[in-house]
């Protein structure tokens, strides 16, 4: 993990280096995106013409190469598009193209050679070597240097100037001079950029080791005991103000460290209590989630097997009323109407009964409940007439039916007979 810095007067929030903050990069500026990790940390740069140029052109050959394919397959209306596509990143292209001026370029050279002069300068301090000025480590005029061999002394304006003795040790210009005197805050992030952080408990114990955020090692290797995920909002500013440059909603994450590699069991032995409350208060949050998602999972089965049911409820009673429905349409289970033989002998339009029959037959079965003097009240004339009309019937319906000779067939209660 990387010690970043964030000023107050800005929401750059960069690791700390020789070239942050520094006058390569001011806290105040925009950035250019080849400065060191810039491109990884900071939420806002500028881009070069060359940089905007050269992805300009990667689009290009990506489109050049799809336009092969949609050719291979002749794709017209896809090959319209990948033109236009073109068309469009050319005058990207002009743009960027048209950005490139003298007072740019200028700028861009300038600030490169800055930051190669504080890389070398830094290397140099890291050997114990310290660079003096040029313009400190210049000669001495020979004009001053007779005046100190006669030890004159010339006043000027009520001023004496006396030259300094040879031996005399020369100052020395700080070449790396401190940045600005702001508070900033310091805070522990992933080296890859990811918002991946240090929680605060860790960072409570390394101020606690080295006194001072200031004094913070620049990297750290952590061993990464638990990760708890989080997203900024006004509450996590609060208790996290170094986070305040997070835009609202990202998704930020704390890690648990052991940190006994960097501080030592020393440095621990003081947050031996907070630590145990921690991975105690981890671990109840690992078993109400593990529960929580047992209960999910119970309601999910219980659904689950409650729509089994009532699926199978629905379906068995779709089956119970049908079969009541069958047995309802049956023949009641009393004793069934006597079939004159002659009937059963004939066969007419209806089969091996006639509508005389049926007619009968449903009207005696209509008419069980009711007094039996009904059907004894039916004349031989009112047969006729019935059997006559039922008759009529028949031969207007019979459409394509194969003819069958006339037949009529008379029943009465003294007896059946039949009438050609």
């Amino acid at each position: 993990m990387r010690l970043v810095q964030r000023p107050q007067i800005t929401t750059l929030a960069l690791p700390r280096s020789p070239t942050w903050p520094s006058d390569v990069l001011p806290p105040h500026q925009t950035p250019f995106h080849f400065l060191p990790d810039v491109y990884n940390f900071a939420k806002f740069m500028l881009a070069t013409p060359d940089y905007l140029i050269g992805n300009l052109n990667s689009d290009l050959d990506e489109l050049s190469a799809e336009k092969r394919v949609l050719e291979s397959i002749n794709d017209s209306l896809g090959i319209v598009f990948i033109n236009a596509a073109e068309t469009k990143v050319r005058e990207q292209i002009a743009k960027a193209s048209a950005l490139d001026t003298s007072v740019l370029k200028g700028e861009i050279e300038k600030t490169r050679r800055e930051q190669e002069e504080i890389n070398e300068r830094s290397s140099f301090y890291a050997k114990g070597i310290i660079l003096e000025d040029a313009a400190e480590a210049e000669e001495v005029p020979n004009e001053f240097i007779g005046l100190s061999s006669r030890s004159a002394s010339t006043t000027f304006s009520g001023h004496s100037l006396r030259p300094q003795p040879r031996n005399h040790p020369r100052q020395r210009r700080n070449l790396n001079p401190p940045p600005p005197s702001t508070s900033s805050y310091y805070f522990y992030q992933a080296a890859s950029g990811l918002p991946l952080f240090l929680h605060p408990l860790d960072i409570r114990i390394l101020l606690s080791h080295f006194h001072s955020y200031s004094s913070f090692p620049d990297s750290i290797t952590v061993h990464v005991e638990f990760v708890s995920l989080g997203s900024v909002n006004d509450d996590l500013r609060k208790r996290c103000k170094y986070l305040a440059h997070m835009p609202e909603g990202t998704d930020v994450a704390f890690i648990e460290s052991d940190l006994e590699d960097v501080v030592g069991s020393e440095g621990l032995k003081n947050f031996e209590v907070p630590l145990r409350m921690r991975t105690a208060k981890r671990k109840e949050k690992e078993r109400k989630e593990e529960k929580a998602k047992f209960k999910a999972e119970e309601r999910e089965r219980l659904k689950l097997n409650l729509g089994l049911s009532e699926w199978v409820g629905s379906t068995s009673r779709g089956i119970a009323d049908g079969y009541s429905r069958e047995t309802i349409e049956q023949p009641s289970s009393e004793a069934p109407t006597p079939v004159n033989p002659a009937t059963s002998s004939s066969a007419g339009v209806w089969g091996a009964r006639s509508f005389a029959s049926a007619l009968h037959s449903s009207s005696t079965t209509r008419t069980v409940s009711a007094p039996q003097q009904r059907s004894s009240n039916l004349t031989a004339a009112d047969e006729w007439d019935i059997d006559v009309a039922w008759h009529e019937l028949e031969q207007k319906n019979g459409g394509g039916r194969r003819k069958r000779a006339n037949k009529l067939v008379i029943l009465g209660s003294g007896g059946g007979g039949a009438r050609r």
